[in-house]
């Protein structure tokens, strides 16, 4: 196992939670990151035990913007290793078999928000495809304690989606909501669980092998994704860029 490393970083997509301190397993740590989605009525027993941390409001739409990463069958090997042990829970849209790569914290817009919103992304946004690699799996913990998770973090690639970052971040600043956390630390999470313990016994067991081949596999990336309550925008990349 590699030293523990402290950082911020974000969560799965389905709930946003502020996280930090990791554990590590294959490669050298990057130099952080999210926030939370809402529930009209948060009861943890229909979650696993999962506490949402922000309650629900009237005409607040929980909205993030993110990148799509498909499930293959590095990632699939790995999550199917660690949610053999007990309490360790995926983190895959069972549909469309896809990971998310946080740009954003997750952020709360009014209705006639959300159009301008998206429009301003897509005028911002100036890149081109890109190509990304996970370096390493890493354990995450949110500022609560409430949950854990382990992820999957971005190496080849960073600096392309620092430059995409920074696009977003000009359209936080332009409605007045907070920036991505820094120094950013991009990650796709995979798993997770109550508290951290589970989560340590499955990464240590992962075949260096299992991490290996994930950190040879590149994804090509066409598009970012704005997510605003049960609404997706899909923002191509501009391929002339």
């Amino acid at each position: 196992m590699l030293p523990i490393a402290s950082y911020e970083s974000s969560s799965d997509s389905e709930s946003e939670d502020e996280v930090h301190g990791s554990r590590s397993t294959a490669m050298p740590a990057l130099p952080s990151f999210l926030s939370s989605t809402s529930s009209p009525r948060d009861n943890p027993t229909e979650h696993r035990g999962r506490v949402r941390k922000q309650p629900h409001m009237e005409n607040s739409w929980a909205t993030y913007v993110y990148l799509e990463v498909p499930v293959n069958d590095e990632i699939q090997r790995i999550i199917d290793h660690i949610t053999d042990y007990d309490d360790v829970h995926p983190i895959i849209d069972e549909e469309e078999k896809r990971l998310h790569i946080s740009l954003s914290r997750c952020i709360y817009l009014k209705h006639h928000q959300l159009e301008p919103f998206v429009q301003s992304i897509r005028d911002h946004v100036n890149s081109s495809n890109m190509t990304l690699a996970f370096a390493l799996i890493s354990i995450l913990t949110n500022d609560e304690r409430t949950r854990s998770f382990i992820t999957a973090e971005v190496g080849a690639g960073y600096d392309k989606l620092i430059d995409i970052l920074g696009y977003v971040d000009s359209v936080m600043n332009i409605f007045r909501q907070p920036v991505f956390y820094k120094p950013p630390r991009f990650h796709a999470s995979i798993a997770w669980a109550l508290k951290p313990e589970p989560l340590e016994k499955a990464i240590g067991t992962i075949p260096e092998d299992y991490v290996d081949d994930l950190t040879e596999i590149t994804f090509t990336i066409a598009s970012m994704v704005v997510k605003m309550g049960n609404r997706i925008v899909r923002i191509p990349f501009n391929k002339d860029v």
